[in-house]
Order: C-alpha cells, then sequence, then structure tokens
C-alpha cells in the first residue's frame, strides 16, 4: 500500500523535492500491475493509459522550469469508464462499446487535465452504471480491498478501489442514485455528489439525465473541495467556520445495524466537539420517501440512445441502444432490463416522477427549517457488503439524487470485522462549502481507513 497521502500532501511533497509525479505515477502503475489482475485481483481498471509515465515526466519537467498547470499539477487520477476521455474509448463496462471512440474529452475531465491531472487509466463499473455493485462483462467483479470477498459497491466502484487501492491519488465518477458515495464509503473514502447541473454531464454516458452528476472520489475532504473548484469553475470557499452550525439526524435512516449507528455516533460527536449542534430531525412523511425511483426507467432508454447516435467516431460503436441490444455482447442478466428500458416511454409517468422528486424537494426544506438545519446526517447505506452482490442498503442515497441536493460522505472508522464506516451529509443546494466545513470536522475525528494490500 502506499503512505495514504492525500493531493494536498503530495503536492507538498513535490515542492520540497521529496517526491515527483513521475515517481508517483511509477508507484500507481506498480501497484495496479500488483493487485489488479494479479494479487488480490481487485479488477479495478478496465484499461490503463499508456502515456501516462509520459505525461508525469512532462509535467516533473514543467516544475522544474517554474511551471505549474494549476491545482492538480502532476496528480494521478483514475477515471470511471462512462466519461468521455479522447483517444481512448468509453465503453460503459459493456464489451459492445470495447472500442467505442469518442469525439472528444468531456468538459468535466478537461477541466481537471488542464490543471495538471495525469489519467493512470479507465476504471471498471457497474455496466451502464445500472447497480449498486461493480460488475460489468468487460471488468468482470471490482472486489474490495478491505475484503476482497465483498463488493466495492457501485456504480463507480473501479474509481474507489483504486484510489483506495494506490493506483490514483483520487478519482472522477457519476452519480445517480448513489454511485459515487456508497462505493466511497465502502471503500473508507470521501465522495461528493454535488448539486444537479453544478457539473456538465456532456461527455458522459447517461443514465437518467434527471438525477446523474459528475462527482468525485477522494482520500480527503480538502482534496474534494479542490476538485469541485476546478469541475464547477469556480473557487470552493474553504473556511472550517462551524459554529452555530446546527446538523439534523435523520433517525429513520439508521436501519438495524449497531455499527452503523456506532459509525453516525462516532460522527456526532466529532461535530459536538467542533462546536456544531445536532439534534434527532423530524422524520420525513411516509409518501415522499424515494423508494423505488423509477426515473431511470423512464430516462435512460432514450438518452442512451441519443448519446450513442452523436457520441462516438463513426463505425467504432453500435449506432443506437437496439443494436447494442441484437449484438448481446453485454452481460445478459441485463437483457430483459435493457428491452424494457428500451420500449416507448410515458411522458406523463417521467412527469409523475418528476412530480415527486419536489414534493421530496419540500419535505426536505421544510425539515432543515423546521430547527434551523444547515444539514442532516444519516448513514449511506444501511448494510455493510457481505457478498459480491448487490448490498440491499436501503434508500439513503436517492434522498440527495432525488432532491437534487449535494451530499458528502465521509470515513468515521471500521466495523469490528474491518470493514469501513461512514457518515453521509446532505446539504442545501449549492451550499457544499457547508458539508466540507462539516466533513472536515468529522475526518478529523475520524482517521481515514486504509486497507492492506
Amino acid at each position: 500500500m502506499d503512505d495514504g497521502h492525500d493531493i494536498r500532501a503530495f503536492l507538498s511533497s513535490c515542492e520540497a523535492g521529496r517526491d515527483s509525479a513521475g515517481a508517483e505515477v511509477a508507484a500507481c502503475l506498480a501497484r495496479i500491475a500488483a493487485h489488479d489482475r494479479a494479487g488480490l485481483t481487485l479488477s479495478a481498471m478496465l484499461r490503463v493509459s499508456p502515456d501516462a509515465q509520459d505525461v508525469a515526466s512532462d509535467r516533473d519537467g514543467a516544475r522544474r522550469r517554474g511551471v505549474r498547470l494549476g491545482a492538480l499539477h502532476g496528480v494521478p487520477i483514475a477515471v470511471k469508464d462512462n466519461i468521455d476521455l479522447a483517444g481512448m474509448p468509453t465503453t460503459s463496462g459493456c464489451r459492445a462499446l470495447k472500442a467505442a471512440m469518442p469525439w472528444r474529452t468531456a468538459p468535466a475531465l478537461h477541466a481537471l487535465l488542464a490543471a495538471g491531472a495525469i489519467v493512470v487509466g479507465k476504471t471498471n463499473l457497474s455496466e451502464f452504471s445500472f447497480e449498486i455493485r461493480s460488475r460489468s462483462s468487460l471488468g468482470g467483479d471490482t472486489r474490495n480491498p478491505f475484503s476482497p470477498s465483498v463488493t466495492s459497491g457501485g456504480s463507480s466502484g473501479g474509481t474507489a478501489v483504486a484510489v483506495a487501492a494506490g493506483f490514483a491519488l483520487a478519482g472522477l465518477g457519476t452519480d445517480t442514485g448513489g454511485s459515487i458515495r456508497v462505493p466511497a464509503a465502502y471503500n473508507g473514502l470521501v465522495g461528493l455528489r454535488p448539486t444537479w447541473g453544478t457539473i456538465p454531464t456532456i461527455g458522459v454516458a447517461p443514465l437518467a439525465p434527471s438525477t446523474d452528476t459528475v462527482g468525485t472520489i477522494t482520500r480527503s475532504v480538502d482534496d474534494a473541495a479542490t476538485m469541485l473548484g476546478l469541475l464547477a469553475a469556480a473557487r470552493s470557499p474553504s473556511s472550517d467556520a462551524r459554529a452555530g452550525m446546527r446538523v439534523g439526524i435523520l433517525r429513520q435512516l439508521l436501519g438495524t445495524s449497531g455499527e452503523i449507528a456506532a459509525g453516525i455516533d462516532r460522527a456526532t460527536a466529532a461535530l459536538h466537539a467542533a462546536g456544531v449542534e445536532v439534534a434527532a430531525a423530524p422524520d420525513l412523511p411516509d409518501a415522499v420517501l424515494p423508494r423505488g425511483d423509477h426515473i431511470v426507467d423512464e430516462e435512460f432508454g432514450p438518452s442512451f440512445d441519443a448519446y450513442l447516435r452523436s457520441n462516438f467516431r463513426p463505425g467504432t460503436a453500435p449506432a443506437s441502444l437496439a443494436a447494442v441490444i441484437a449484438e448481446r455482447e453485454f452481460l445478459l442478466e441485463y437483457e430483459e432490463v435493457l428491452r424494457a428500458r428500451a420500449a416507448p416511454r410515458s411522458a406523463s409517468v417521467r412527469a409523475a416522477i418528476l412530480a415527486r422528486h419536489a414534493e421530496l424537494r419540500s419535505a426536505l426544506t421544510r425539515v432543515m427549517e423546521s430547527d434551523g438545519f444547515d444539514a442532516l446526517l444519516y448513514p449511506p447505506s444501511a448494510v455493510l457488503p457481505s457478498s459480491m452482490e448487490n448490498p440491499k442498503g436501503g434508500w439513503a442515497p436517492e434522498l440527495a439524487a432525488c432532491s437534487g441536493w449535494p451530499a458528502l460522505t465521509v470515513p468515521v472508522g471500521r466495523s469490528s470485522g474491518g470493514m469501513p464506516l461512514s457518515a453521509e451529509l446532505l446539504g442545501r443546494p449549492y451550499a457544499e462549502a457547508t458539508l466540507f466545513a462539516l466533513g472536515r470536522a468529522i475526518e478529523a475525528f475520524a482517521a481515514r481507513p486504509t486497507p492492506r494490500l
């Protein structure tokens, strides 16, 4: 395992001459070779960048000349393989898309590259981002480095494992219904789902455009704030002023696991120690709870079909979702759902779902205003992963997804079995700075767990 340093520590070492982009990328590539398809067979990576070492050398040369491209100069990152990078296929984990060459790099990723980041590779995911595990026809199952017999979570599980296992210092993923926050939680990392619409999703394979967002998986809250500042083209406030803040605990999401509840107790203690008031929040009404939300059923087919028709160079990818289905080069367990989602959709059904999302936003606003809460606190999953199959973790991740509000997961220690525990904070729209301030308080109280490789 690497020494667990985050972006800030790595860049400080580079400035002091103790580290370099070349050395860090070489170490990342060595860990990939040792543990991705060999060793623990984590299966986090779908493709390793052939020019990563050369780019690192260029970054080091620029540093010696006194040139810094930006806040990520020389930082190795891993990118979920549903985000376009020019010159490399974007597969969504599907064999039918193994040669799909995009026209250009997605604007979100371009912002990180312009700031000096180095892509070490594209990562495995749940095929088409369908599930909360990371299994695909191209990459198989991504394994959790804390316990390789259980899932990494998903659908951005490959990115989370890459960051946790030292294949990269940070990662870029997507979140439609928990796809950043659950794998971040299961791998002891910080997962950020920003306010919906903050980061452009051009050049990103869609799942449900009404809830899709790009987000980050990092080793620290500071790193999440740095990356959001680049992705959103705005400086993210870094104040740690927390005095007078109030956080409400959504107890209806605690579930039955004593260890997960104990993790929330640790987060509460950390917030109290930082001068934050924490109190029980009113339960959300059953009528607005996002259990079994079906927006993906309504939006995936038409949006993915349009994406296939316009996103790739001619002859490199199937021209339509129907063509993908006809080829049957995907996990066949998804055939039924693919056919169902490719069928004509009802505009009225979609409108009804979006109306329920609006009702959820109103209910959350009432809860936040009931006692002057700045954020809500709950576990991102009601269970710890116990196998390679989908964990039945409940609907907590859907709160941020269906409301469009920002959410941040922060590690709070380990279970008795050594698995990471995590807390999730939900904030008001565009209040990511508040989440970062609260998240820093939690991470100062509970050291981030790291796996032993």
